[in-house]
């Protein structure tokens, strides 16, 4: 699986919360910071603080058992790090920010593997590495825009055996190791990339085809009761698409409170953590492919002390993670810790409605929705007895993670480690069907169980050959491949960067449902397949493909219309593919490639919106009308409800899922199109309305709904917690 990179920025203490509430999925600036073994390089102070001592990182490069003088070696952290070996192929790299990185080495024709991810703690020490240069393999490629599709000069490509810059024709070459290597790819105006390359399967290094989108940027100010917030962090998470979840670079807002913000294109939700670690949730945006969004304000409102107790069986619960979970977006607000009272507090939470998390030792509980409304009264969270469930692994490792989830769990999944004979432990289990899913050095396994029974998961290293093309035949090499079980439900999401088009998913054995999705250009349709013992192998195709370009008018008068919106649409509804471009001061625009079943609306404040088919392009003159007046106020550009996440359909006169939304509580619990649904909260759909069947599953965000299911004959219960969903 793709190996995600952590970014830590060296704050102290103070804005530890901050990190713990970013999560690990910022991908790092795109300098390279030249070290040596002597040196002990400056970082870059913190807005508020110098940071701590980083850590040390020493080891050897050797090739057929001996030591390489001069080696690159390369340390992939918050920035690249790069030196060379001493005469005995000693390596030192010296403050290091603490987090996830990893090591590589090289010369003009050899390679190392990339070795990690290391887990280094501040002012610890990793000794004693060891870096085996084997023959390299040569990657060739091309570098192109999203939108023009055309080749973009000089872009700055770095590996950990070099640099290299495209050329005139956008090309480039580089060499690795024919395993696992990583790519930054960056060039001006452009979103930088940092992505991992696996060549095994690739003829000799292969051949890519890098894409770079244009960069958008989002500007505002973040405020606090009104008051401009300095040193805040801000940041943009894409909230649909196969994207979800990836986050833009954090940014600092000024003494004014005032931030700048590149990102990518799509529906954006804003967020920001104040220096004394309150959460800000901003407003959910629509950006187009290099636009500027100005005016955005992220203000955090009235914001107080909650605080509670936690009890379980009529004891407290010490020493306790509380974690706050925003109802609406499952996101987590804030920590806590219980102390010998199981009493715990939450300083400066914003207003709203919050599910708690409570980690301790073996338990992993969830209660409310609780409603912060800052009135000071206390949150008396009473966990249920619950069940337990024990496992194990085989074979017996120590130190694998494994997860479980549930529909009616919200926020980040509960975990643990194996111990020394593989086993494993959660209490406060509730009784449902969960899902489990374990992963370590011999392989992943998935399953799904409930409270009491005794889980045995054997660890094997399932994979499938993927072969990605489009309708031509030609291969695809940068996209998004997805893979759901169709055993427990479970959907991972991987990047990859895949020369001649071939590249190796792990998955856990089982039956898996696969599917591409590639920036601008759609998404190809959904293959079944089994993974066994000897792995398994796929083709994924994308659906043809047009670029459309036109001109944007006012029917009225003739003239050109700037900054029109002009958005493609294909794929099913609630897992659609969507990309959008403004027009420019001619009302020209340019659309990157949209596959032939879809469709593109072209809308303006102020003038009636209009469907296009994309059969109809690929050169278009849209003459829009000008919208009459209208007693309403402006439709919002997005469709918000609360909800799980389905699409049904009655028309056989039982109630089926037609659609799960991606990302949806629906998805997570493991709900499949197709499945009937029988009974919502004890009530049987028999003879109720489709519209009171929806109404009845729709509910607060925060809140559990219970859903009885038909599926291939047998019938089965999942408790689902509603969040707040966008269409």
């Amino acid at each position: 699986m793709k190996r995600s990179l952590l970014i830590v920025a060296g704050l102290l203490l103070a804005l530890a919360l901050v990190w713990s509430l970013l999560g690990d999925d910022v991908e790092p600036s795109s300098s390279v910071v030249e070290s040596s073994l002597s040196g002990d390089p400056e970082a870059p102070a913190s807005p508020v603080a110098t940071r701590a001592r980083g850590a040390r990182v020493s080891g050897f490069v050797l090739r057929d058992g001996r030591p390489v003088s001069r080696a690159r070696v390369s340390l992939k952290a918050t920035s690249p790090l790069v030196t060379l070996t001493l005469d005995d192929g000693r390596f030192l790299f010296d403050d290091v920010a603490s987090g996830q990185v990893y090591v590589a080495a090289s010369t003009a024709d050899a390679a190392s593997e990339v070795l990690g991810p290391l887990q280094l703690a501040p002012g610890g020490l990793v000794e004693g590495l060891q870096l085996i240069l084997t023959p390299s393999v040569k990657i060739e490629g091309r570098v192109i825009d999203l939108l023009t599709q055309k080749p973009i000069v000089g872009a700055t490509l770095i590996s950990p055996t070099g640099a290299s810059r495209s050329d005139d024709a956008g090309r480039f070459t580089l060499t690795g190791a024919k395993t696992q290597t990583w790519l930054e790819v960056s060039a001006p105006g452009f979103l930088t990339r940092t992505e991992w390359v696996s060549l095994e399967l690739a003829s000799a290094g292969g051949k890519l085809e890098l894409v770079l989108t244009p960069s958008s940027r989002l500007e505002g100010t973040v405020t606090e009761s009104g008051v401009p917030v300095g040193a805040a962090t801000v940041w943009a998470e894409l909230s649909e698409g196969s994207r979800r979840g990836e986050r833009s670079i954090n940014v600092f807002t000024d003494k004014e409170g005032h931030f700048s913000l590149e990102c990518a294109a799509g529906a954006l939700q804003l967020s920001a953590v104040t220096p004394r670690g309150t959460r800000v949730r901003g407003p959910l945006v629509r950006v187009s492919v290099g636009e500027t969004k100005t005016g955005l304000k992220l203000d955090a409102g009235d914001v107080s002390s909650a605080e509670g107790v936690v009890m379980r069986s009529g004891l407290p619960v010490v020493g306790a993670q509380v974690s706050a979970v925003d109802a609406q977006t499952e996101d987590v607000s804030a920590l806590a810790s219980t102390g010998l009272d199981g009493r715990f507090r939450f300083d400066g939470l914003s207003l709203g409605k919050y599910v708690l998390q409570v980690r301790a030792g073996a338990l992993a509980a969830s209660a409310g929705p609780f409603d912060h409304r800052g009135d000071g009264q206390s949150w008396a969270v009473t966990l249920q007895a619950g069940g337990t469930l024990v496992g194990r692994v085989e074979p017996a490792s120590a130190g694998v993670a494994v997860r479980w989830r549930s529909g009616s769990w919200s926020g980040p999944s509960a975990q643990t480690v194996t111990d020394a004979e593989g086993h494993f432990r959660f209490e406060g289990i509730p009784e449902e069907l969960i899902s489990l899913d374990a992963e370590g050095p011999n392989g992943a396994a998935t399953a799904r169980a409930k409270a009491g029974d005794d889980v045995v998961l054997v660890l094997k290293k399932g994979f499938v050959t993927v072969h990605l093309q489009d309708e031509s035949g030609a291969p695809v090499t940068d996209g998004v491949l997805t893979a759901k079980s169709l055993d427990t439900g479970a959907t991972r999401r991987q990047l990859v960067l895949a020369p001649d088009g071939v590249t190796r998913l792990d998955l856990p054995m089982g039956r898996w449902q696969l599917g591409l999705e590639v920036s601008g250009r759609g998404r190809s349709a959904s293959v079944d397949v089994t993974v066994g013992e000897g792995g398994a192998e796929a083709r994924l195709s994308l659906e043809s493909s047009v670029t459309i370009s036109g001109r944007v008018t006012d029917r009225a008068s003739g003239l050109p219309i700037a900054s029109a919106r002009v958005e493609s649409f294909s794929g099913e509804f609630g897992r659609a593919s969507r990309v959008s471009v403004l027009t420019d001061q001619r009302g020209e625009f340019l659309l990157p490639p949209v596959p032939r079943s879809g469709s593109v609306n072209v809308t303006r404040e102020g003038f009636a919106p209009q469907w296009r088919r994309v059969a109809d392009g690929p050169r278009w003159i849209v003459a829009l009308e000008p919208a009459g007046p209208s007693p309403h106020k402006p439709q919002s550009e997005f469709s918000q409800f609360e909800g799980v996440g389905m699409t049904l359909d009655g028309r056989s006169g039982s109630v089926l899922v037609a659609l799960v939304s991606e990302g949806s509580p629906a998805e997570r619990a493991g709900v499949q199109s197709g499945d009937q649904i029988v009974a919502v909260d004890g009530v049987l759909t028999a003879g109720q309305s489709l519209e009171a069947t929806v109404q009845r599953i729709r509910g607060p965000a925060g809140t559990p709904v219970l859903l009885r299911f038909q599926r291939g004959g047998q019938t089965f219960e999942l408790t689902i917690r509603r969040k707040l969903l966008t269409l």
